[in-house]
């Protein structure tokens, strides 16, 4: 009996050593978009198959809904994906406008900047495209690096989806593991899931009130004060996207959103800076508790992992934080040293 705990607990160790490993593995060897993408995917599956399965008795039948339901989650996935871009670029599409809008905002930039900034400010439109042409030209291997990088990215997103549609038609069910070791493990996929879960739809939801809030001022207060803020659609799909990202996708939308008022008048740009500082503040509290609910987690706990993370492991740390904090926080927790 002793001999037999002892091989469980010695098998924990592995799991959890397994488990850790495997994790920090996809920060060197590029797979955290993979990760990522498969298990958006898996879980999207698995949730619409369990409502599915209460009507279909049949194994095949099953088996044939499932697929369906994975061709239906990736299809909407990459359609979403495909929609946004449409937006995006449908706003920079006609040149001539693009023309107008980027020297209409220059010349207001440099009617109420140039007492700061001076002569670093661009004078129009054309000495954007040629700043941007020598830029390229002196750095060329970064642009060739970005795009290997850019074919990478999208090849383990799909790999990934892949991979999500082959687990959701490999597994029947939930079995229970004879072999000590592979009980352990999928008690370590197990509680991963649960944490990936956890952050995903807590930050989606704050991702949404924060798209929200925004659409609200840009469509709403900016045009009763007078003010029509250029890219409104292109703004509000990047606030969202942004949003994704804990904390810090905040200040890179706040900054895109204030930049663009500047361009607009001084006026919009005070507005937008006075809004946004009251959304964080509101956000502040929010986030406080949708975290707190979902995490149990602080946003000074999370910002600390962000920035340690960042550090470690560059962007992918910065989305991979708050994921694996929940994660080994659920472990503690298990172990009830926590």
């Amino acid at each position: 009996m002793i001999k037999s705990e002892n091989k469980s607990r010695y098998c924990e160790y592995v799991s959890f050593a397994l488990a850790a490993a495997l994790l920090l593995l996809t920060f060197p060897l590029r797979l955290m978009s993979c990760l990522l993408a498969g298990m958006i995917a898996y879980e999207i599956i698995t949730s619409l198959s369990r409502h599915i399965s209460r009507l279909v008795r049949t194994r095949i039948a099953s088996w044939i809904a499932v697929f369906l339901i994975s061709l239906l989650v990736v299809a909407s996935l990459v359609l979403l994906v495909a929609g946004a871009w449409n937006v995006l670029t449908r706003d920079f599409a006609n040149e001539y406008d693009l023309y107008a809008k980027t020297n209409s905002m220059l010349q207001e930039a440099q009617r109420t900047l140039s007492p700061v900034l001076g002569d670093y400010l661009p004078q129009s439109y054309n000495d954007i495209q040629n700043d941007f042409f020598m830029w390229l030209q002196r750095n060329v291997t970064v642009i060739q690096a970005l795009g290997q990088r850019a074919v990478h990215f999208m090849a383990m997103v799909f790999v990934g989806l892949v991979l999500a549609v082959v687990v959701s038609l490999s597994q029947g069910g939930e079995h229970a593991a004879s072999a000590p070791l592979s009980y352990h493990l999928q008690q370590r996929v197990r509680r991963f899931r649960a944490a990936f879960r956890n952050v995903v739809l807590a930050q989606i939801k704050v991702a949404a009130v924060n798209t929200l809030l925004t659409a609200f001022f840009l469509y709403a207060v900016m045009p009763l004060l007078g003010h029509h803020l250029p890219y409104a659609k292109s703004v509000i799909i990047i606030t969202f996207l942004c949003g994704l990202l804990p904390i810090i996708g905040n200040l890179i939308s706040n900054i895109i959103i204030v930049t663009i008022a500047l361009s607009v008048s001084l006026g919009a740009g005070g507005v937008a800076m006075g809004f946004l500082i009251f959304v964080h503040k509101l956000e502040y509290f929010i986030n406080a508790r949708i975290f707190g609910s979902r995490i149990e987690s602080q946003t000074w706990e999370l910002l600390l992992v962000m920035l340690l993370f960042e550090a470690a492991f560059g962007l992918a740390g910065v989305v991979a934080a708050p994921i694996y904090y929940a994660y080994l926080k659920a472990e503690l927790k298990a172990l009830k040293v926590l």
